[in-house]
C-alpha cells in the first residue's frame, strides 16, 4: 500500500484564505494518492452539506449543513490500484492525523444501493460514488484552534475530497492558558481543557496537544496546593460501556503526559471518564458531538 501523507500546516491556510474562489491543484491537509491526477476549487466562505447518512426509505443521502472555507479537490485514480486500496490510504492516513469519524459507509447497501448511486452528487456535488465498491467517510480534524470537516469517497474511477474549514473551535483554543484555567477553576470549579486532541477512537494523545498541556503544567507548578479530577467526556456515538471507558482512558492520558512529561506529583490528580453522560450539547447533530468531546478540569 502507497502511503498518504496528512500535513497540517496552518499558515498555508491564511495565504489560501485571502484568495476568494480559484482553481487550486490540492490542500495541505491532504497529500493525494501516488499517481492520482487531478485539483479542484476553493471558496473563501460557502455553504455544505456534508453528508452523513443515507435513507434508504427515501432513497436519497442524509445531510447537516454546515459553514466555512471549502474546498473540494478530485483526483482520477491510477488504473492499476482498487477503490479499497486507496480509500485504505487515505483513511490511515486521516486517523493517524487524529481524524474522528462522523460517519462513513462501503459498497452498495451501506452507502446508497446499485440505483442511487448519484444521491451524494445530488446531495452535494461529490462526484466519486460511482460504483457498487464505492467507499466514504466524513469526520473532523483539528489543527492550530480550528476545526475542519473532511470528507472523502473513492470511486470506479476516482476520489472527492471537500474540506470544510471552520471556526467553531476558535473561541476555546485561544483561551488555552494557565490563567484562563485558573480563572475558570475560580469561577465554576471545573473549566474545559480545549486543545487536548486523541488520535482516532483511542486514548493516544496527538502532538498539537502540547499547548494544553502546557498550560495544565503552569497551572498546577503556580498552585502547589491544587488537587484536580481529570475528567474524560465522548459524544453519544457508540455503546455507554465504550464511551465510559474511552472518556476514563482519555482523562488518564492526560495524566500520564502531566507526570511523565513534566513531572506532576501523580498523588495531586485523579482520572475519572464519563462517557456522553454530561453533555454540552445536543448529540443530534455533529456540531454539538464536537462540543462534548472533551476534557474538563475539577478542583478536588
Amino acid at each position: 500500500m502507497r502511503q498518504i501523507v496528512v500535513a497540517i500546516g496552518y499558515g498555508s491556510l491564511v495565504a489560501a484564505a485571502a484568495l476568494a474562489q480559484q482553481n487550486i491543484e490540492g490542500h495541505p491537509l491532504v497529500t493525494p494518492y501516488e499517481g492520482s491526477d487531478g485539483g479542484g476549487e476553493y471558496w473563501e466562505y460557502n455553504a455544505y452539506d456534508m453528508i452523513v447518512g443515507f435513507d434508504f426509505d427515501a432513497r436519497e443521502a442524509i445531510t447537516e449543513p454546515i459553514e466555512g472555507q471549502v474546498t473540494r479537490l478530485y483526483y482520477e485514480s491510477p488504473d492499476e490500484r482498487s477503490e479499497l486500496e486507496i480509500f485504505r490510504n487515505y483513511r490511515t492516513a486521516l486517523d493517524e492525523a487524529g481524524f474522528e469519524e462522523i460517519w462513513s459507509c462501503a459498497g452498495d447497501g451501506s452507502c446508497t444501493t446499485g440505483s442511487s448511486r448519484n444521491a451524494f452528487s445530488a446531495a452535494n456535488g461529490i462526484r466519486a460514488i460511482n460504483g457498487p465498491n464505492s467507499h466514504y467517510a466524513i469526520g473532523t480534524l483539528g489543527y492550530d484552534g480550528r476545526l475542519a470537516y473532511v470528507a472523502v469517497a473513492t470511486g470506479r474511477h476516482g476520489t472527492s475530497i471537500d474540506i470544510i474549514e471552520t471556526a467553531e473551535m476558535d473561541t476555546g483554543m485561544v483561551a488555552i492558558s494557565a490563567a484562563a484555567l485558573a480563572s475558570g477553576l475560580d469561577a465554576d470549579g471545573h473549566v474545559r481543557v480545549d486543545g487536548l486532541m486523541f488520535a482516532h477512537d483511542s486514548d493516544v494523545l496527538l502532538p498539537e496537544s502540547e499547548e494544553a498541556l502546557d498550560a495544565l503544567n503552569t497551572l498546577l507548578t503556580d498552585r502547589p496546593d491544587l488537587d484536580l479530577h481529570v475528567v474524560g467526556h465522548t459524544d453519544m456515538s457508540g455503546s455507554l460501556a465504550y464511551n465510559l471507558g474511552l472518556s476514563q482512558r482519555r482523562a488518564a492520558s492526560v495524566i500520564a503526559a502531566l507526570v511523565e512529561d513534566y513531572g506532576i506529583d501523580a498523588r495531586r490528580l485523579d482520572a475519572q471518564g464519563v462517557g456522553p453522560l454530561a453533555p454540552e450539547a445536543t448529540n443530534a447533530s455533529e456540531v454539538g458531538r464536537t462540543q462534548n468531546r472533551r476534557v474538563e478540569i475539577v478542583v478536588r
